[in-house]
């Protein structure tokens, strides 16, 4: 069992890797022999909630000895040719370039005076040759440190890094301190003796999204209030109906005819009075509601629509930004009641992708992309109200928030458990999912819109 310094999110730039992509930089640089190595990252990039974001796309490797060998004024350095071809790649495919080496050490790492002076040498002549963000990064199994030249001449240190795994790692040159006693905090007593003041610290720094607020979303949403979310972005243009009333918490006759987004702006307010709230009574395919996506730590995604599958997980892949599925299945046919689903399933950039697992119908989401008249026109043959009970989506909240907060704070045992979770109330049994992934999705694969982030996608290699 993997243990991690649990850091609070950092303001500033970060780098965020794939889990994935960590897993292999992590082989190559970190093998047992506590030798040097050194390795180059190329990456897409966009604004995030706390300053530029950084998103690795591909890893190139540096070969020991011949990209990577002894030189002139330090220890290890990258060959010539090693960074000619590949900042040229920079240049070309328009993305940041990131060389990469690895220091002694576990938990601290800072750049050598000689790693500094090579920056200064090099850097900004890499930047206007690739005319993209450089960032040299150093790190050890567990820190990391960045120095982020910016084309426009400005530079920075990087201020995290972030690996979206079963564990939300964030990497920085030296653990956070726990603060000391805060009595603000007070009502949390019970929550840090799991968690730690910087688990909750860090529940109170981020930005979560909930993407539809039926039986299941409404819970979620009470959920991740009561657990301390700082800034919750509530997402569903649905008005509250009659019979939504015994299954959405907190609902009363009142609220028939109103917008979910206002119950569950209540029910968090109810639950933690400081909490922010964005509260968006629209579609998910609004440009601007995507936006807000962008700018989360994590979604939840609890709508059974094709366009709120499609911009979810394009959210993922595209921006690098964590996600949980959850959602119950009732099939009743002809009075019979089958095999009752409650699904939680974990979508990692790169590892949890909706289209490779055959989750959107390219029909439903060209339907959906329609006006209301139009997709109402669309669905010719009237549908019949799904079944639900309040109990059953309880059960798929309660897995997709307690995996979430188990994932923030570092609690998982094991980094590289993917899986979702099945749960099938009659049978009473509990099973695990795995993903799959395509090498040719245009999504989740490499080379396509994976980790591209905002960058201009004009020049990017098809395949």
């Amino acid at each position: 069992m993997a243990h991690h310094a649990v850091n609070p999110p950092a303001t500033g730039a970060s780098l965020t890797i794939p889990a994935r992509l960590w897993q292999q930089l992590h082989a190559h640089l970190f093998p047992g022999d506590h030798a040097a190595h050194g390795a180059v990252l190329l990456a897409g990039w966009t604004d995030g909630p706390r300053g530029l974001r950084l998103l690795a796309r591909e890893l190139i490797p540096a070969r020991d000895h011949i990209d990577y060998q002894p030189g002139t004024t330090g220890y290890h350095a990258l060959s010539a040719a090693f960074v000619r071809d590949n900042i040229l790649r920079a240049r070309d495919e328009h993305l940041a370039y990131i060389p990469v080496h690895n220091h002694g050490g576990t938990t601290r790492v800072q750049f050598s005076p000689t790693d500094l002076a090579s920056h200064e040498r090099g850097y900004p002549t890499l930047t206007q040759i690739s005319d993209t963000p450089i960032c040299g990064l150093v790190l050890t199994p567990q820190a990391a440190a960045g120095d982020l030249w910016h084309p426009d001449g400005t530079r920075t240190d990087l201020a995290e890094v972030v690996i979206p795994a079963n564990n939300l790692l964030r990497l920085r040159p030296q653990p956070t301190a726990p603060s000391a006693s805060d009595t603000s905090h007070a009502s949390y007593d019970r929550q840090v003796r799991i968690f730690g003041d910087l688990g909750q610290r860090t529940f109170q720094a981020m930005r979560v999204a909930v993407i539809g607020l039926g039986g299941v979303g409404n819970l979620i949403t009470e959920y991740l209030a009561r657990l301390g979310i700082g800034h919750l972005i509530l997402v569903d243009d649905d008005l509250v109906d009659e019979t939504n009333l015994p299954r959405l918490s907190g609902a009363t006759a009142s609220d028939v005819g109103h917008p979910k987004t206002a119950l569950a702006s209540r029910l968090a307010r109810q639950a933690q009075p400081t909490i922010t709230i964005t509260s968006l009574t629209e579609r998910v395919e609004q440009t601007h509601v995507q936006a807000e996506l962008r700018q989360c730590d994590w979604l939840f995604l609890a709508a059974d629509g094709a366009a709120a599958r499609h911009f979810t997980n394009a959210a993922v892949q595209q921006y690098l930004i964590p996600a949980t599925q959850a959602g119950v299945k009732i099939p009743v046919r002809d009075g019979t009641v089958g095999q009752i689903h409650a699904v939680t399933r974990l979508l990692l950039p790169g590892t949890g992708c909706l289209w490779c697992d055959g989750l959107i119908n390219p029909t439903d989401l060209a339907i959906d992309m329609h006006a209301p008249a139009d997709r109402a026109a669309a669905h010719y043959v009237p549908g019949t109200p799904a079944a639900s009970v309040l109990p059953l989506n309880a059960l798929a909240a309660a897995e997709a928030v307690s995996h979430f907060m188990h994932a923030v704070s570092c609690l998982h045992d094991d980094d590289l458990d993917h899986a979702g979770v099945l749960h099938r109330p009659r049978t009473r049994t509990r099973d695990l999912i795995n993903s799959r992934t395509h090498p040719d999705c245009r999504w989740c694969a490499p080379q396509k819109q994976f980790a591209l982030g905002d960058r201009p996608t004009t020049n990017v290699a098809s395949s």
